[in-house]
């Protein structure tokens, strides 16, 4: 796993921009969409094999078209997704296809008809590109344009997926209205070993995952599994894949209702331990880290807990054994104060541990060369308050100081 991601420029301007969008389910879906390595891996696994190989997938080109309609009571019609993929070996640039995308999270009537409002800006684009290039000649092709409904809901598309079916039908001239098919991914009808697994694109798996679990009443169970946002481990340093994890962190926040506030709370802890380091503090949304801030208060409580408890065991078990020497009243008073030091040892132990990492043993010798419980229990508060291990050690020195005037170090 690589830690420790080196801060990337994109952090606090694109994180700032992104936290102020409500991240719903239609705006999750394009701006994972338009993450280039997730739209190849996508394309390679829904188009039909016959079409791939004709296809230079990985020069797909991402387009975003917005265009005015004065005809329609909406201003703007904004196709959800559009790609731009070349053919292999093409002679020409011009010879391509284009794939537009809607995403469906809910019933809706009339999709074939807006897909088809989508295709014709791009018909009208490509013919006044020829006609400037002079190539709009009589033997000039439209490239092809397909179609494709991504369907995000537990209950089955209903929708017609061809374009006739939304025109009245006259009887015998059926063959002369317009028609086209579009492609259906019914994502719901997949279960987790059916999804697009690419190793070279980890977010599309995490992200078609994510949107399944949302809707889903297993939320919790999904998202308590570690090895989900495991698979971010060898993206974690690219700049993509933070603004991946920034926004994963925010449509959880804005579409997870269903998801508990302890699901909340285990789910950031996952995403934290993959996106370690200073970029974590620009990749979690606002309301990620107040749910993380709860969390870690727990982990460090539990912790103390642990660390005392070790620490008092062992520590009983050596003073029982001074008593076999000494005499059982003293080595059991013996053990409990020896138990009690080592187990605010253990405990600070544990707490760096939970934050910053498994400690290296030249780190944990000096702690256990301690014996001063007032300033083992300066040591906790420091240890619990303290952002870096830089930090930490920084604000050791005058406390091993007051060890030093108050000799209150053993020599091991």
């Amino acid at each position: 796993m690589k830690k420790n991601a080196p801060h990337n420029s994109w952090s606090k301007t694109i994180a700032k921009q992104i936290a102020k969008t409500i991240v719903n389910h239609d705006t999750f879906f394009e701006m994972v969409f338009q993450i280039k390595r997730v739209a190849c891996a996508f394309m390679r696994f829904i188009l039909p094999k016959k079409l791939q190989e004709k296809l230079d997938i990985n020069n797909l080109r991402i387009v975003i078209r917005r265009y005015r309609n004065e005809n329609f009571n909406f201003r703007e019609t904004i196709a959800d997704m559009i790609y731009e993929i070349p053919f292999k070996n093409a002679p020409d640039k011009h010879i391509k296809v284009f794939i537009i995308i809607e995403h469906k999270s809910y019933d809706h009537s009339h999709t074939m008809s807006q897909l088809f409002r989508y295709e014709q800006p791009i018909i009208n684009n490509e013919i006044a590109l020829a006609k400037k290039e002079k190539r709009y000649t009589k033997d000039y092709k439209l490239p092809p344009v397909f179609l494709m409904i991504f369907h995000q809901d537990e209950t089955p598309y209903k929708d017609s997926t061809e374009l006739r079916e939304e025109f009245l039908q006259v009887e015998g001239l059926e063959e002369y209205i317009i028609n086209q098919k579009a492609f259906l991914y019914e994502l719901f009808s997949k279960d987790k070993n059916n999804l697009p697994d690419d190793p070279d694109a980890p977010e599309l798996y995490v992200a078609l995952r994510t949107m399944q679990a949302i809707a889903s009443k297993e939320i919790n169970k999904i998202f308590n599994d570690k090895n989900l946002l495991k698979k971010l481990e060898s993206r974690v340093n690219d700049p993509e894949c933070q603004k991946f994890g920034c926004l994963l962190s925010l449509y959880i926040e804005d579409s997870a209702k269903l998801l508990t506030k302890e699901g909340k709370e285990q789910f950031y802890q996952n995403l934290q331990e993959i996106y370690e380091g200073e970029n974590m503090k620009d990749t979690l949304s606002p309301r990620a880290k107040y749910y993380l801030s709860i969390g870690k208060k727990k982990w460090l409580a539990e912790g103390i807990a642990k660390g005392m408890t070790k620490g008092m065991t062992k520590g009983i078990a050596k003073g029982m054994t001074k008593g076999m020497t000494k005499g059982m009243t003293k080595g059991k008073i013996e053990g409990k104060i020896e138990g009690k030091i080592e187990g605010m040892i253990e405990a600070v132990i544990s707490i760096l541990d939970v934050k910053f990492g498994e400690i290296s043993e030249t780190f944990r010798k000096p702690l256990e060369t301690i014996i001063d419980i007032d300033r083992l229990q300066e040591i906790i508060q420091v240890a619990k308050k303290c952002d870096t291990i830089d930090e930490f050690n920084k604000k050791l020195k005058p406390i091993k100081q007051k060890l030093k005037n108050t000799r209150t170090s053993k020599n091991k």
